[in-house]
């Protein structure tokens, strides 16, 4: 059985974002519940902590395989999103690893 993969993504815009940039972010990413095969976990949210380097948002996603990632890529509302994300100034700072005994060091369901 192949490992999950947990993808992690942070945005910044060189300017504060108004709420109705956190509310169509949202609205786009929760269309992918129950629509984007593989996804098992989806959490987005905006940073609080003000230690994000500037990042102002943070999607957490978690695929059951490397091979659902590679699905996500190119599914039609990821792709969307992609675009509306690409037609504004947003920096993008993206990281996947696996999940394995290695990595997950606490699991608290």
């Amino acid at each position: 059985m192949a490992d999950p993969i947990q993808h992690l993504v942070l945005f910044r815009l060189p300017e504060a974002p108004g709420p109705e940039v956190e509310a169509e972010m949202r609205r786009q990413i929760a269309s992918w519940v129950g629509v984007v095969p593989g996804l098992r976990r989806l959490r987005f949210g905006a940073d609080i902590g003000g230690r994000a380097e500037g990042y102002q948002f943070g999607l957490l996603t978690e695929f059951e395989s490397a091979e659902a990632l590679a699905a996500y890529v190119p599914h039609p509302l990821h792709a969307a999103f992609l675009e509306w994300v690409s037609a504004r100034p947003f920096e993008v700072l993206r990281f996947d690893y696996p999940l394995t005994a290695e990595t997950s060091l606490l699991e608290i369901d």
